[in-house]
């Protein structure tokens, strides 16, 4: 499809009727181009309301050209109408108005001297300054092709803007088929987080007052000094003991399912904001958990085996199709996500109960870790 031309408005005195034909002959390769369509009050047809169709041109135009001379400031209709909505329209973003100083005249503090005008500098196209006019009109179409390649390009943007605006109603009328398989599961988590943000509210002053807060008593300043020290395996460990404390076990003890659906939020959200905090937002439970649901992760019971092994592939836990045993294990992890994964003295005492780094217990291991997923989303972390 050809592009469509842009539309020029000459705004000048009859008296400069002359220089305004000139200035037309050097725009006309502009014409012939198709890159601009021109037009002046000359071209009112005999019959037609003179007034309506300046107005017409005037509000429709792309690029208004105000040629300036002592005539075209002394002319009533010039700057009460034309150079008024000109202005305007320029404040608006609506077209784009050149000054070109035809005459040398003083037309400081004029509503257009806040623009850049042609020819360069300002000098009159009527100067001495100029070896010849076509010297100085040349230098004013220069101009005036530079605005329309500018105007040109805003336009390409807005066009651009628009198409993706198109393709974005068709995408989402795609979707539309699929929403009502979602529309459950939406009102679910619609309803979730209407709860999450009355708990996050209550629970935001408690934690703005403690850094560490628990509802279990946990004391977590160990856990935050081991991880302020970046001290990464024995704050991985750490995190395994007073995970434990927070359901009531004890160490070498193991997490169920129904804890990790019933686990305290106050305590895995200080947890995660210690985890979160000192690792520069690299590692942390809410880490973990976006990069499982954004690997296609199930919550609670609706788990999926393959995102499992895909989220392990992600955060590190898997190696070339293998789940990492302890001995493989680095404390100067770089994969986001890669911690905390629940490593002590050296054997595998995961967090969510059983060796699925290790690949034994695969199934068994997405299957809880969805849980405590679950869990984090209804906690808000």
């Amino acid at each position: 499809m050809a592009e469509e031309s842009f539309k020029l408005f000459f705004s000048y005195s009859h008296k400069d009727e002359t220089l305004r034909d000139e200035l037309a002959y050097h725009l006309s390769i502009l014409e012939k181009q198709g890159v601009i369509s021109s037009w002046h009050d000359r071209e009112i047809r005999a019959g037609e309301q003179w007034h309506d169709q300046i107005s017409d041109n005037l509000n429709t135009a792309d690029i208004i050209l105000l040629l300036v001379s002592a005539y075209f400031l002394a002319s009533n209709y010039c700057w009460d109408v034309e150079v008024k909505k000109a202005i305007e329209r320029h404040d608006k973003g609506e077209a784009c108005v050149i000054p070109v100083i035809l005459r040398p005249v003083d037309w400081t503090g004029a509503p257009f001297a806040k623009l850049q005008a042609l020819p360069k500098n300002a000098e009159p196209v009527m100067s001495r300054n100029w070896h010849s006019q076509d010297e100085a009109f040349a230098d004013v179409a220069r101009g005036i092709r530079a605005a329309v390649e500018k105007r040109k390009q805003e336009r390409a943007k807005l066009q651009h803007k628009q198409q993706e605006a198109k393709a974005l109603r068709r995408q989402r009328e795609q979707e539309e088929a699929q929403r009502l398989k979602r529309e459950h599961e939406a009102e679910i988590w619609r309803r979730q987080e209407a709860e999450r943000l009355k708990y996050e509210q209550q629970e935001a002053e408690k934690l703005r007052q403690n850094e560490l807060a628990s509802e279990r008593g946990v004391d977590y300043t160990k856990l935050r000094d081991l991880l302020a020290a970046q001290k990464w395996q024995e704050a991985d460990n750490e995190t395994y003991l007073v995970m434990l404390q927070a359901v009531g076990r004890i160490d070498g003890d193991f997490i169920r399912r129904e804890e990790f659906l019933n686990f305290p939020c106050t305590d895995l959200r200080t947890i995660d904001r210690l985890w979160v905090k000192y690792s520069n937002g690299n590692f942390g439970f809410s880490v973990q958990k976006e990069i499982y649901l954004s690997v296609g992760g199930k919550l609670e019971r609706e788990y999926s085996t393959e995102a499992w092994e895909r989220f392990g592939d992600r955060v590190g836990w898997r190696v070339e199709g293998s789940w990492i045993h302890h001995y493989d294990v680095t404390f100067t992890p770089t994969t986001k996500g890669y911690l905390p994964m629940g490593l002590r003295r050296g054997s595998v005492l995961d967090l969510f109960s059983g060796a699925w780094i290790c690949g034994a217990w695969g199934s068994l291991g997405a299957g809880l870790f969805s849980s405590f997923a679950s869990r984090l989303v209804n906690c808000n972390i």
